[in-house]
């Protein structure tokens, strides 16, 4: 009883997965000191495909300014292969080629700060006709080249922007044309180029068009977990090895449900550790969260569901006196132990990708209806648990059993306090 209790004391705070609230104390406290920051997002996106142009946008730290006092450099860069659609390429008869006799193409690049083209009122509209002069291009605020296109002609376009300022940065190509003589009469200018306006394709862009923050691709809401998870690793590890310590050391009244709590702290610094490798991975390569997934995000996705699920049918068992009070359990109550487990796998798992996916496009939120869903299960798991705890402990008083009932009061005590702290963070994530 002796190591039940200081196994219990310990442990059992980690029956019922508390990583998403774990997580929820990192984004208040974020919050509380830079609300705009956690809505960075940044990736590398790539382009291979037919288009008539192409806006990308991410919130992105200012170039030198990066959480936590990192001055590495803020980057948007951009190196593409364009070319003209070939004839064979379309199915109407817009070409460059075609087209050749009687208009002028070319195509912008531009790298701003939404709120200096806001300013000086340059957007895709009038790129075309900016004055790309050297003495327009504001370093770190808004810079552009324009490139005139020839029939059958591939060009090779680059830009390095450095966000001089935190906000919403923008990578943009437009393709631009006018006609070579007002004598055509067509409705476009002859003066000057304007905006191809329509949706039909024109050119085929490779390219890759990379945001970098200081501390590097993760969107703002998920890096703050990268080093968090890291901390918490660690922490997971020594806890792994101090519970095993005691199991030798009171190995000689170790029961089964010892070994149930060893998994659920194995599953747990599994999840810590696979999250934590994810982060640094997706980081470093720019990948983006979503979508599709990579194998990394689900593989942590299945790890933080798992020990979720794990933990909570071990809170249930051992609340309902499995290997302390009893020994075996009604095939009636693993039947519905089983159906909620795999009822909360389910619906967390979905919750947990679709608010990954929300995280990596800056929404704090997470879906309404998978939210409502795990809440319902939850609710069932603690309804069970807590109606399990009060019968035991009636039972273990009616027959004197004092140290088991200690045991279970300490129990009831620590999820009572997780209870009400998880209500408290989901009342505060809500407010937000």
């Amino acid at each position: 009883m002796t190591l039940l209790a200081a196994l219990l004391s310990r442990a059992v705070g980690r029956f019922s997965s508390c990583s998403r609230h774990q997580r929820m104390l990192l984004f208040i406290a974020g919050l509380l000191l830079c609300r705009r920051n956690l809505l960075v997002s940044c990736s590398i996106h790539e382009m291979h495909e037919k288009v008539t142009g192409c806006k990308i946008t991410e919130r992105m730290f200012a170039d030198g300014h990066g959480p936590w006092g990192t001055v590495e450099r803020s980057i948007v860069h951009v190196d593409a292969t364009l070319r003209p659609l070939k004839d064979h390429e379309v199915q109407d008869t817009i070409t460059v080629r075609r087209l050749s006799d009687y208009f002028d193409f070319g195509v912008v690049l531009a790298a701003y700060s939404s709120d200096a083209a806001l300013t000086v009122g340059f957007d895709d509209r009038t790129a075309c006709s900016w004055n790309f002069s050297n003495s327009s291009n504001m370093q770190g605020e808004l810079q552009g080249k324009f490139y005139l296109m020839e029939r059958d002609q591939t060009l090779q376009v680059n830009t390095t922007f450095y966000p001089k300022e935190g906000g919403l940065q923008t990578a943009l190509l437009v393709p631009c044309w006018k006609q070579k003589s007002a004598a055509f009469g067509y409705p476009v200018s002859a003066d000057k180029f304007v905006a191809y306006p329509m949706v039909d394709p024109l050119l085929h862009v490779d390219g890759e068009f990379a945001f970098r923050n200081p501390y590097g691709y993760l969107p703002g809401l998920l890096y703050g977990l990268f080093p968090f998870n890291g901390v918490l690793s660690l922490m997971y590890g020594a806890l792994d090895v101090y519970f095993l310590v005691l199991i030798y050391r009171y190995r000689q009244s170790v029961v089964g449900t010892h070994y149930f709590l060893l998994i659920v702290l194995l599953l747990a610094t599994g999840e810590s550790v696979a999250w934590f490798v994810t982060y640094k991975l997706l980081n470093d390569s720019g990948v983006p969260v979503c979508c599709p997934y990579p194998d990394s995000v689900l593989f942590s996705t299945f790890m933080k569901v798992l020990a979720g699920m794990v933990a909570r049918i071990a809170t249930t068992l051992v609340s309902l006196g499995y290997g302390i009070v009893r020994m075996q359990i009604s095939w009636p109550e693993v039947f519905v132990v089983s159906g909620l487990g795999v009822c909360y796998f389910i619906a967390v798992g979905a919750l947990e990708v679709s608010h990954l996916a929300n995280q990596s496009d800056g929404d704090v939120r997470p879906p309404a209806v998978w939210e409502a869903l795990v809440i319902m299960t939850n609710a069932c798991f603690g309804g069970w648990i807590f109606l399990s705890l009060e019968l035991t402990r009636k039972n273990l008083a009616a027959f004197g059993q004092t140290a088991k009932l200690q045991v279970y009061t300490s129990l009831n005590r620590i999820l009572v306090a997780y209870v009400m702290t998880s209500f408290f963070l989901m009342a505060i994530e809500g407010a937000m």
